[in-house]
């Protein structure tokens, strides 16, 4: 029997204060999954929505993974909560590459990346990419999928390839890790 990701989800719920930089976290308590990246990109930094950058995958393979009911838009991130996913990112400020980030300022977003979980309790954090969860973590490597030890208690970590249309990963490759996520998510229930 199929299990409907979708099913018994609050149609919204209180927030966070917003970032200090161009995007809001998009969290709400309960979430199932809750998405963290590096930072924004200067196009979703002008546009003030997640994963808005031209060549991003990220909204289509939310889409292909059956994480969404169907293809959202950057403009509807705001509306994740309602279905149970959310978006965070480990720096608040705009740039045109996480190459621009310090590792002392990747560093110290974990702080406030505990305080969200710590509020909003996830069941899966998904890095979008090994980058972000390395940065977050403090470890050498890491595998794709699920990990061993996660970063905060009761809340599964799962590393997904960059949605970046400038990762070198096919998108058929991509959408397996993200349907490792929606795999995760249902074996939390």
């Amino acid at each position: 029997m199929a299990m409907d990701l979708f099913a018994g989800q609050p149609a919204s719920a209180p927030s966070l204060p917003p970032a200090e930089g161009p995007l809001p976290d998009i969290v709400a308590p309960g979430l199932e999954c809750l998405f963290v990246g590096f930072n924004p990109g200067l196009r979703s930094g002008a546009l003030g929505h997640h994963y808005a950058g031209r060549g991003n995958q990220f909204w289509r393979l939310l889409a292909a993974a059956r994480l969404t009911p169907r293809l959202y838009r950057p403009e509807e991130d705001a509306t994740l909560p309602a279905i149970g996913l959310g978006s965070t990112n480990l720096v608040a400020r705009a740039t045109a590459s996480a190459a621009e980030l310090s590792r002392a300022e990747l560093r110290g977003g974990v702080p406030r990346l505990a305080r969200i979980v710590a509020h909003v309790r996830p069941r899966v954090l998904a890095y979008t990419g090994k980058g972000v969860y390395l940065a977050a973590t403090g470890l050498p490597d890491a595998p794709w999928g699920v990990q061993e030890r996660p970063l905060f208690d009761g809340v599964a970590d799962v590393v997904v390839p960059s949605p970046s249309g400038l990762a070198r990963l096919s998108f058929e490759e991509k959408l397996r890790w993200f349907r490792e996520v929606r795999a995760e998510i249902l074996r939390r229930r």
